[in-house]
């Protein structure tokens, strides 16, 4: 393992300070775990109340302690815990796991002590775990202060923010026959970050497939960053929980009210290619299925029963889970047929029906010209293999074990997953086993097979976008932008001005209509005619946000005479509802008649960090809440992916006569104002609504400029 975390996950020695032998402490459980667990370090008990601790002898202080020490693990009162972290630090060890809770969650004196301890390891670059987790376990070292008996060793890692959580995840997983290569309850996680877990298990050649459970987030952009890098090697299967939670705070902007907790957490998770499951059976189904199977290249499946309703089934199951069920190309279904009963299609799902019951080899053999087509990236087997035996006669057995190995060397050679779901899963029976055996994923019911299968799919995917990824960067942040934001915040307003915020999107290149400021009714009259009717007119204030609020806008004026009046009347409302605006001149722009109206907005979410929004307007926004989301930095082909993802994308490429939008310049504003809003951290939110986008070309019709504050 390549990792600063190697001598904490593999120490060669552990003193345990508070170590107990009275059963039933916490204290007690995790000496004892860690002595019977097979430890094969040293051990060095510390309580200055006892001599000897399970036949062990112990040490009044860490201080005492005559040799080397890699991992020190604290089970002891929260006011004696920072004398005892300097005499680690002293005593050289490269790693301290508080378990003690009643800390930083508990109040300010907890705080303190956590502020306290972290400052004393961040000084001697000693890794602080907690506090309030519940310990580690680690395959590799034989090593378990869990206070859990009896862990399974196996290929999955697990990093968890709740302790109880490990106990039932342990106990489910043995149930399961599924083992682990690394347990870790994080705590608090003063010190080592989420993050920091995930590089470390990224490099563990133990650790196949890496699983979360997450009550909150914090660091989350550090969390995709190192995320992806993960998932760019192995699979990170995550059970983040609050989904229900109302999770939207109040913002000054449109986009600062569309960020809910839960929408914004799928959505970088599917970023960074982080497979979201909903509870505990879908956590360790897609793990399973993720551990053992080869990775599909696409979400094309081929179904294969002996019956038509189980069929139905999984292609329902299957194409709400977004795989798809194609039909089979020609030379595919030929080659099918003859295993079929006479007349039976061979187009997808497959019946094999009459033939099968009897002969089970006749489902590889369906099988194996599915596996051979470009068209089909993996098989779904449903119904009741393996109960053949039973339903039919015993001496088919035999035929269903030939079959199974017949199917797991399939998978072999054509490295394209075959996933099973059977009515007889649960039975101890020879076929069953030896796809189990063989690595082949085995269900007992269709609607999980389908999900697993289709979060195969998913992760696949996810990879190869994390493979792929590059953030986008300009060449150069425009010097003239820091001299608007410090003019602003130097006038101590915390938001542009709107002719300050288009300026402010020119210089990046982002597309804005023009415009005329004016000071009197004949000026309004005069831009007007110059940029062509109809027009709109804002007013410009630098202590206005919402200028309809105010009645500070109007929209499609017609001529001179309409544009005087509306001039006339934004000053009189204005001054009536907020008459201690200072007005500084009035907008003028041309009305863009044609187009669809979209928003793109950026915030700096309290979890993620930046992030960027996109949806189509109206409606859609407003009632639907049809938006897409992206942490950023922005990769190379995001911003596309961000357009696409959103179920109004069809109206933008044409319909019912419409000619299609430009795509195209519409990536390219979201590219840039991804790229501004990085660059400019003093921007707390931005609003682009609408944006219009047209056949040729979009452009931001209103903008606000929220900052951080002077």
């Amino acid at each position: 393992m390549h990792s600063s975390l190697e001598r904490v996950l593999n120490p060669r020695s552990i003193a345990i300070v508070g170590a107990s032998e009275t059963p039933g402490k916490a204290a007690e459980r995790r000496t004892r775990s860690l002595i019977e667990g097979g430890y094969r370090g040293r051990i060095f008990p510390v309580n200055p109340k006892r001599r000897r601790i399970f036949s062990l002898p112990t040490y009044p202080s860490v201080s005492a302690i005559e040799e080397p020490v890699d991992l020190v693990v604290i089970i002891i009162p929260p006011p004696a815990i920072p004398q005892v972290v300097r005499e680690s630090v002293e005593k050289g060890a490269q790693g301290i796991v508080i378990i003690t809770a009643g800390l930083g969650e508990t109040g300010n004196e907890g705080k303190q002590i956590e502020a306290e301890v972290l400052e004393i390891t961040q000084k001697a670059g000693v890794h602080l775990i907690g506090p309030n987790c519940s310990g580690m376990f680690s395959a590799s070292a034989s090593m378990n202060f869990l206070g859990i008996p009896g862990l399974q060793r196996g290929h999955l890692s697990v990093v968890a923010q709740s302790g109880n959580v490990i106990d039932s995840l342990s106990h489910y997983a043995r149930n399961r026959g599924l083992g682990f290569s690394k347990i870790i309850s994080i705590g608090n996680a003063v010190g080592v970050k989420l993050h920091d877990y995930l590089r470390c298990l990224k490099d563990d050649p133990d650790t196949r497939v890496i699983l979360l459970y997450l009550e909150g987030i914090q660091n989350g952009n550090d969390l995709i960053q190192a995320a992806r890098e993960t998932v760019a090697q192995k699979p990170i299967v995550a059970l983040k929980v609050g989904r229900t939670s109302a999770g939207i705070r109040a913002a000054a902007s449109h986009t600062g009210s569309l960020t809910g907790d839960d929408t914004v957490v799928s959505a970088a998770f599917r970023q960074a290619g982080i497979v979201r499951v909903n509870n505990v059976d879908e956590l360790f189904d897609v793990a399973d299925v993720l551990a053992k199977a080869p990775y599909p290249r696409g979400r094309r499946v081929a179904i294969l029963s002996e019956g038509g309703g189980d069929n139905a089934i999984a292609a329902d199951n299957a194409e709400r889970h977004g795989l798809q069920v194609p039909v089979l190309g020609p030379s595919t279904q030929e080659a099918i047929r003859p295993f079929l009963l006479e007349g039976m299609p061979a187009k997808n799902p497959i019946d094999y029906g009459g033939t099968a019951e009897e002969d089970p080899p006749v489902i590889p053999r369906c099988c194996q010209p599915c596996l051979e087509s470009d068209d089909v990236d993996a098989i779904f087997i449903t119904g009741f293999f393996g109960g053949f035996r039973e339903i039919i006669a015993p001496h088919v057995g035999p035929l269903e074990e030939e079959a199974a190995r017949e199917l797991v060397n399939l998978v072999k050679k054509f490295e394209k997953p075959i996933v099973v779901h059977s009515s007889f899963a649960r039975d101890e029976i020879p076929a069953l086993q030896i796809l189990r055996e063989g690595g082949i994923p085995l269900f007992e019911s269709s609607e999980r097979a389908a999900l697993a299968l289709a979060a195969l799919a998913d992760y696949a995917l996810g990879r190869e976008r994390a493979r792929r990824w590059r953030p986008l960067r300009s060449e150069s942040p425009p010097a003239a932008c820091q001299d608007i934001l410090h003019k602003v915040l130097t006038q101590g307003r915390n938001h542009l001005t709107e002719p300050e915020a288009l300026r402010f999107l020119e210089l990046y290149g982002i597309p804005t209509p023009a415009h005329r400021i004016v000071s009197s009714e004949e000026e309004a009259a005069e831009a007007a005619g110059e940029l062509g009717y109809p027009v709109a007119l804002k007013v410009i204030s630098p202590h206005i946000l919402h200028k309809s609020d105010v009645g500070g806008v109007a929209l499609d004026l017609a001529d001179a005479l309409q544009v005087k009046e509306a001039f006339r009347g934004i000053h009189e409302r204005v001054r009536s509802r907020m008459p201690e605006a200072r007005i500084e001149g009035i907008l003028v722009v041309p009305m863009v008649q044609q187009g669809m109206e979209c928003i793109v907005g950026a915030v700096r979410d309290p979890q993620f960090g930046p992030m960027i929004l996109f949806g189509l307007g109206g409606i859609f926004v407003e009632v639907l809440r049809d938006v897409s989301f992206r942490v950023l930095p922005l990769g190379e082909g995001e911003a596309g992916e961000m357009i696409r993802e959103i179920q109004g994308f069809p109206l933008l490429q044409g319909v019912r006569g419409h000619p299609p939008k430009d795509i195209l310049s519409l990536e390219g504003l979201l590219e840039r104002v991804a790229i501004l809003f990085l660059e400019n951290p003093q921007i707390r939110e931005m609003d682009l609504n609408p944006v219009k986008v047209q056949e040729s070309g979009a452009t931001v019709l209103d903008v606000r400029l929220v900052l951080e504050g002077p």
